[in-house]
């Protein structure tokens, strides 16, 4: 839609508003959004488009306002908020069509994560029944292996915090190494569980918390040895998380920049995410549980951890991988700060002045409506 075209129609709609006597702030908003919203349509929503459009749309509606008589001050917010209304209701419809897309998408990969554990439990059945036919130590070898199999697919079987729970309970049973035990535990199964998967922040936030809250919850109810699973559960977590580390820095050579840019990120996330599970932890767990998690999430706080060291290290080596690959992670992340914050601050700037600007009206109409009701109480 050209100029012209806009001027036309904005025109025309505010000729017919007038005539049925409907020139307020909300018709003109309807006009222009309409007109504007039909205008990008055609550019198909090129970003470049969009500052000419509503700034012709403004000027136009504003002069033929004018032409009809209608009081600017009125209707002038109506204008501006219809043109960007206008402008965002193309690309707002593309973000919804996106959203569902992403919805369909996300029940989709539940429901293919939920075929392949079926999948595995039918194939892992099978395997044992296998085993009957075997010789005793032939069988036998075929469950241990079943088990290992299991043992590296907890979080697809959903059995992650339960296997940890029911480790643990032994471990306590035993009464013996509890918490180098459950520190061997915690270990291997934050490791494997997160080995499962792609590694992102979100993950390891989520095994870790399975892991960790399946061993408090074992010495909990055993109401024994408290002390030594919540040491050996915390230092065992945060070493199987720094081991599943350790094999990110090696696969970040086949990484694509767009992943290597979030590996970074999450990466540098991943202690200030480890030290707020332990809190989540400790806030459902029992007093002692509940005290030397706290402590020990303090003490990580205030020193250099293996986890925050091995995070440091694969994230220089993602960097490095970002940087051969023609991104310098450092300056795109420092240049992109820099012209956010300077955008950021100036818009700031200028909300904070409405800001103002809106509190000292309502705080005039405020004082004029109880001088007003001052005035009728006098009278």
């Amino acid at each position: 839609m050209s100029e012209n075209q806009i001027k036309d129609r904005i025109i025309k709609e505010l000729k017919k508003a007038k005539e049925a006597g409907q020139v307020n702030a909300g018709k003109v908003r309807e006009i222009v959004k309409d007109a504007v919203s039909a205008a990008v349509a055609e550019t198909r929503g090129g970003i470049e488009n969009v500052r000419p459009v509503v700034k012709d749309a403004v000027d136009v509606s504003v002069e033929g306002l004018k032409d009809v008589g209608a009081d600017i001050s009125e209707t002038v917010e109506g204008v501006v908020e219809g043109a960007i209304s206008g402008v965002c209701s193309h690309k707002d419809q593309a973000v919804e069509t996106t959203r569902e897309e992403i919805r369909k998408l996300e029940a989709r990969l539940k429901e293919e994560k939920t075929a392949l554990a079926q999948s595995l439990t039918e194939g892992l059945e099978g395997a044992k029944e296998s085993g009957s036919a075997l010789s005793a130590d032939a069988k036998k070898r075929v469950e241990s292996a079943v088990f290992d199999v299991k043992l590296r697919s907890t979080e697809l079987l959903g059995l992650t915090r339960e296997t940890v729970k029911e480790a643990v309970k032994q471990a306590i049973e035993s009464g013996k190494d509890v918490k180098e035990t459950v520190a061997q535990i915690a270990v291997d199964a934050t490791k494997r569980a997160i080995k499962e998967g792609r590694f992102t922040a979100e993950r390891v936030k989520t095994i870790s918390e399975k892991v960790m809250s399946g061993a408090i919850e074992a010495a909990d109810e055993a109401d024994k040895e408290i002390r030594e699973v919540a040491a050996g559960v915390f230092e065992g977590s945060q070493k199987g998380i720094a081991a599943a580390i350790d094999s990110v820095g090696e696969k970040a050579k086949t990484f694509v920049k767009e992943d290597l840019s979030q590996t970074k990120e999450d990466l540098e996330a991943i202690e200030e995410l480890f030290i707020e599970t332990t809190r989540k932890v400790a806030r459902r767990s029992g007093e002692t549980a509940k005290g030397i998690l706290n402590d020990l999430a303090d003490q990580t706080k205030k020193t250099s951890s293996v986890l925050k060291e091995k995070a440091a290290h694969a994230g220089k080596k993602t960097a490095e991988r970002l940087k051969e690959a023609g991104k310098d992670a450092a300056r795109a992340t420092a240049e992109a700060a820099g012209k956010a914050a300077h955008v950021m601050a100036r818009e700031a700037k200028e909300l904070g002045k409405r800001s103002v600007d809106v509190a000292k009206g309502a705080i005039s109409g405020m004082w004029k409506g109880a001088k007003d009701a001052l005035k009728q109480k006098k009278e």
